[in-house]
C-alpha cells in the first residue's frame, strides 16, 4: 500500500517560561506544571471559533514534539526500571511527533489563551484544541496498565530552612521547582536523572550548572537541604 501522507494545519504556538525539554513535567501539572499562554494566528477567524471556550474549566491541547528528533519503539519510562513499548508511554519519540494535554483555562485575551499547569516547551505548535468534558473524558474504572504494577507511592518533597528562604529568589524558585519534579517520581539514580550519591544517604540532583543536596528520610521523603553553583553554596 503505498504510504499515505497527511499534513497538520498549526493554530498557533504556546508561550511559557522553559526552553529545556528537561525541566518540562512528564505530564501535566497543576501544582508542578509550567503557566503560559497559548497565541493563535491572526487572519483565520480563529476569533469566531473561540466563541464558548471560555464556559469550560479544562481544555485539550493538540499538539507537535518540536524538540523530539525521531523516534524509538522501544523507551525507558521516568518509572520503573525497564524499557516499554513507545505505545504504551506517552514518550515524545513517536512515529508521529504528536502530543495531548489537559490543560487549566485561566482566561482567554482575544487570540491568547492563558492556561496552567502544561508540560509543554516555549514554542510549542498548537495543532487544535478541544474541552474537556469530565462524563466523557474521564473513565472511573479504567487501569494505569504496567503502572499500577509498580505500586509507585510519590515522593513527599521537603524544603530545608536554607532553601525556603531561596524561593524568594525567582530564579532559585525555578531550579527548586525542576529538583521537586525530578525527586518526585523517585528520588534514587535513573538513567534520566542526573542524581549521584554522595554518602551512604546524601544525594544530588544536578540542573544546569547547579546541583542540589537532599536526604532520603525513612519514609522514603526527600528533605533538600542545600544548593550550589560552582562549587559555592548559594
Amino acid at each position: 500500500m503505498e504510504e499515505e501522507h497527511f499534513t497538520l494545519k498549526v493554530i498557533g504556538f504556546f508561550h511559557g517560561n522553559t526552553t529545556s525539554k528537561h525541566r518540562t513535567p512528564r505530564q501535566p501539572d497543576a501544582t508542578l506544571g509550567i503557566d503560559g499562554t497559548i497565541e493563535l494566528m491572526k487572519g483565520q477567524d480563529f476569533e469566531q471559533a473561540l466563541q464558548d471556550l471560555e464556559t469550560f474549566s479544562h481544555i485539550w491541547l493538540i499538539y507537535g514534539f518540536h524538540s523530539a528528533k525521531g523516534w524509538k519503539p522501544m523507551v525507558l519510562p521516568p518509572r520503573g526500571d525497564k524499557k516499554r513499548g513507545v505505545f504504551a508511554t506517552r514518550s515524545p519519540y513517536r512515529p508521529n511527533p504528536i502530543g495531548i494535554s489537559v490543560v487549566k483555562l485561566v482566561k482567554i485575551s482575544g487570540l491568547k489563551i492563558h492556561v496552567q499547569g502544561t508540560d509543554l516547551l516555549d514554542g510549542t505548535p498548537i495543532y487544535d484544541i478541544k474541552p474537556y468534558i469530565p462524563y466523557a473524558d474521564s473513565i472511573s474504572d479504567a487501569n494505569a496498565g504496567w503502572i499500577d504494577t509498580l505500586n509507585h507511592i510519590e515522593t513527599e518533597i521537603i524544603l530545608s530552612e536554607e532553601m525556603q528562604l531561596l524561593m524568594n529568589d525567582s530564579e532559585s524558585a525555578h531550579i527548586i521547582m525542576h529538583a521537586k519534579q525530578i525527586l518526585r517520581d523517585s528520588p534514587y539514580p535513573h538513567p534520566y536523572r542526573r542524581i549521584k550519591q554522595v554518602n551512604e544517604n546524601v544525594y544530588e540532583v544536578a540542573i544546569k550548572e547547579w546541583r542540589i543536596q537532599y536526604r532520603i528520610l525513612q519514609e522514603g521523603n526527600v528533605i533538600l537541604d542545600s544548593m550550589s553553583q560552582a562549587g559555592s553554596i548559594k
